[in-house]
């Protein structure tokens, strides 16, 4: 024990530690107090500076949370707009269908729907016109990243949609690939052309196109009117001569004796070519004595009358006495009428019997003019040509030999017209069995045959055995009709001896989604029959890269999305299906909105509303008659058709758009906002567990320091009398 008194160590130890653990008290009654672990820097400096920042934090996840709530709304205003005139888009298609009955629809009831759809355009301008957020103008067209392309466009390239920011940007296209089709067979009359025999398909889309033969190719024909008859009753063919004659029986038959008194009793049957024979009729003629030939002769034309035979046949005879002639010949002439007899017989009741000399029974037939002209068109006769068809003179008893006698003379006659090449161009052939056509070797419309009128066009040309009649017009070829998706292409020259190239087209010229394919057709030697072919088109492809970034590959006709270097910027792009590619300078205005969705700087959303006017909707369609929405007129009927496709691509952007602000609110905004909320609650406990009072664990460390003051204030002041026992020293 210490018994010195100027310095009291054990007091100065108490109250040392009376005054740590009053401290330590008060620390614990602050933080029970306030709540608070940390209530200043010296707390914690470390969890100070650490909490302060997630304090910050905490704050901004929170004003992100009400940013994305409020951006929410801002989106759903725009869609219930979008809505409304998806709507009226509807019953606007509704309007043009109705209008396009036009079989069923009067004026008036026409005039009803289009002040109907006038209205609706009017109503959707008004809704573009007015959506708002507060004062902020949504679908009017100010809040669109708009791009454009400030050079010539010679790679015909168009910008769909821009995620670009405000400035200059460039976009190349370097090709890749020429565009080339196949088809799905390689037989049925058509193959493709062109440069390595791809068909050079232009401006069609990468699709399977169809092909169809709807109307097989024809030559120019001439046809037998009625069936040939070649042979006559008695089996005599066609007999065909330079000069038409009649069918003569006993022609110069003389009579025997001077004295030819008597009946003289006939047995003739007469047939038209491909008529029925009449028969055998018989004529009784008598002539009285001192009568001769030429008196038969009339009393054997005046014994027709009231017969079958009646301006059919005629007798004709020369001289008196002996050596006069009687014959009876056909009344037309021609092979086309013959006749026969059974022969002649005399009574023996005259003054004298007479008899006729080189008397025989038996059939005859005259002979036919064998000369007809046909005018030809054909691939080698470029301008009409009389071809003259002279048939060699013989008798011809079947069809064949007829068709091979006139197609050995037409080789001769056709090689003689100028530039034509002999058999090439015109032919005849057996058809239907009984009949004979002529037909050119080559097909199609631009070739025509036509038998011409002339001064041997009598009863007794050839033409008349071949039951032809001549034309006043020309008979033309049919025209093979090729349709590509459902164009019709006219081939009017498909020539006999030789493959021909053609471009077939899927449009009208001058509209600008004409597409085209070159094909060959085979010779008219084989023809194009009815058929049907599947196109396989692949579109022209390339490398596109923008402000220089990684390389895309795309197809032509398509949309396609572009992204720079580091994919923060896109664009998405259509290259035309005629496109060669080259790069195009463009400018943008993005007028976008911006949303601050989350706690810190830069993290923003952005968004662009398309202008939604009627004048901005169904813009450009290519062959349609309305360059947009505004301009649809559905009173006739094919403005009621493009009317319908101006409608439905006007549809298709608004459900577009629709389906944009949809993904952007619910993939953008809704789930960041779900992560903010995650971000807050996990920021907030750690900063709580940074921050706040253990109040448990800090009571117990409160009640400690209560005791530890109670038990050092004892012991000061115990300490205190120590010094006062030195007084008993005294």
């Amino acid at each position: 024990m210490s018994l010195r008194i100027n310095h009291n160590l054990a007091a100065l130890n108490a109250h040392r530690n009376l005054l740590q653990t009053n401290s330590d008290l008060s620390r614990s009654m602050q933080r029970l107090s306030s709540g608070f672990r940390i209530n200043q820097g010296s707390d914690n400096p470390a969890g100070l500076v650490i909490s302060e920042q997630f304090r910050a934090q905490i704050a901004g996840l929170n004003r992100a949370v009400e940013n994305s709530e409020g951006s929410i709304n801002m989106i759903q205003t725009a869609e219930g707009a979008l809505t409304e005139i998806n709507n009226l888009l509807i019953s606007m298609r509704e309007l043009a269908i109705h209008a396009a009955n036009e079989g069923f629809n009067d004026a008036d009831q026409l005039a009803a729907d289009q002040a109907e759809i006038t209205n609706a355009i009017s109503t959707i301008d008004r809704i573009a016109a007015n959506t708002q957020f507060g004062t902020k103008k949504l679908l009017d067209g100010s809040k669109e990243n708009v791009a454009s392309i400030t050079t010539a466009n010679g790679s015909e390239v168009t910008i769909k949609q821009s995620g670009l920011s405000t400035g200059t940007h460039f976009i190349t296209a370097y090709k890749s690939a020429d565009p080339a089709a196949t088809l799905n067979v390689t037989t049925g009359g058509i193959t493709l052309a062109g440069v390595g025999s791809d068909g050079d398909p232009y401006n069609l889309a990468e699709a399977v196109h169809n092909i169809d033969v709807v109307q097989a190719s024809g030559s120019a024909t001439k046809t037998s009117n009625a069936a040939i008859s070649v042979t006559d009753f008695w089996n005599n063919g066609v007999k065909l001569n330079t000069t038409a004659t009649k069918a003569l029986m006993a022609s110069g038959l003389a009579f025997a004796q001077a004295d030819a008194a008597a009946t003289y009793t006939f047995r003739i049957n007469y047939q038209e070519n491909g008529s029925t024979p009449t028969g055998y009729v018989t004529i009784q003629a008598a002539i009285a004595s001192g009568q001769f030939g030429s008196d038969l002769v009339t009393a054997f034309n005046a014994a027709l009358a009231g017969t079958a035979l009646e301006g059919k046949v005629q007798a004709e005879g020369t001289g008196v006495g002996a050596g006069s002639t009687f014959g009876i010949k056909s009344v037309a002439v021609g092979s086309q009428f013959s006749m026969a007899w059974t022969g002649i017989t005399a009574d023996t009741t005259g003054t004298a019997e007479a008899s006729l000399t080189g008397l025989a029974a038996g059939s005859h037939r005259g002979a036919s003019t064998n000369t007809f002209t046909l005018q030809a068109v054909t691939a080698s006769i470029t301008a009409a040509a009389d071809i003259n068809v002279t048939v060699a003179s013989n008798t011809y008893s079947t069809l064949a030999d007829l068709v091979t006698a006139l197609n050995t003379v037409m080789a001769t006659s056709v090689g003689q017209v100028a530039g034509a090449s002999a058999a090439e161009d015109i032919y005849a052939e057996v058809w239907n069995n009984d009949r004979i056509r002529f037909s050119t070797r080559d097909q199609g419309s631009a070739y025509t045959l036509q038998l011409m009128a002339g001064a041997d066009a009598t009863t007794g040309n050839v033409r008349n055995v071949l039951n032809l009649t001549s034309d006043t017009t020309a008979n033309v070829g049919q025209d093979a009709l090729v349709t590509l998706d459902g164009y019709a292409n006219a081939l009017s020259q498909i020539d006999y001896d030789q493959p021909k190239e053609y471009t077939l087209k899927s449009a009208a010229d001058g509209e600008l989604n004409q597409g085209t394919v070159k094909i060959n057709v085979e010779k008219a030697e084989s023809g194009l029959e009815l058929n049907n072919f599947l196109l396989d088109v692949a579109a022209t492809k390339f490398n596109v890269q923008l402000d220089g970034g990684a390389a895309t590959e795309v197809k032509a006709g398509f949309d396609y999305t572009i992204w720079n270097t580091d994919r923060t910027e896109w664009i998405k792009v259509a290259y035309a299906l005629t496109s060669t590619g080259g790069t195009e300078t463009i400018s943008n205005i993005d007028q976008s909105l911006v949303f601050q969705i989350g706690a810190n700087v830069g993290q923003t959303a952005q968004i662009s509303l398309r202008n939604m006017s009627a004048s901005s909707l169904g813009k450009h369609l290519p062959g349609n008659m309305f360059t947009d929405l505004s301009k649809i007129d559905v009173t006739t009927v094919q403005g009621a058709q493009d009317a319908q496709s101006v409608i439905d691509s006007a549809i298709n952007l608004v459900s577009t758009t629709r389906g944009t602000l949809g993904s952007f609110q619910k993939n953008t905004l809704e789930s960041n906002l779900r992560n903010l909320r995650i971000a807050a609650q996990n920021l907030t406990a750690s900063e709580s567990q940074l921050r706040d009072t253990d109040m448990a664990k800090e009571m117990s460390e409160f009640t400690k320091n209560q005791i530890l003051v109670q038990a050092g204030t004892a012991m000061l002041a115990q300490a205190n009398q120590i010094p006062q026992i030195v007084m008993s020293l005294f």
